[in-house]
């Protein structure tokens, strides 16, 4: 097994870098194993498998929302948009010209 080989094993499975990255693992290690057991599947499931961690994450952020606030945020986005439409069906409505008694002399 090369160098060369390792590289080439690497950049067709990048989640490699993210697993060196948040493990602060080396890559000497990687290559160690790399050497050792070649591109056994068995050997690198535990590197290149980070849908598990990927559903923990999602699920520890799931659980540290705060509910409550995501609920007053929706309402006060409820209500701007209940202003906004009032104002626009307001600016919709014109009221027809009439002729105004006091000027009625200037209408000629």
């Amino acid at each position: 097994m090369s160098k060369e080989d390792f590289i080439r094993f690497v950049k067709a499975n990048p989640s490699l870098v993210d697993y060196v990255r948040k493990n602060n693992d080396r890559w000497q290690n990687l290559y160690e194993v790399y050497s050792l057991y070649g591109e056994d599947e068995r050997v690198w499931r535990k590197y290149l498998d980070n849908r598990d961690s990927s559903i923990d994450e999602l699920v520890s952020l799931i659980k540290n929302v705060n509910l409550e606030s995501v609920r007053k945020v929706v309402d006060g986005l409820q209500k701007t948009i209940s202003l906004v439409q009032q104002i626009g069906s307001k600016e919709d409505y014109k009221q027809p010209y009439e002729k105004s008694p006091v000027f009625g002399d200037l209408d000629d």
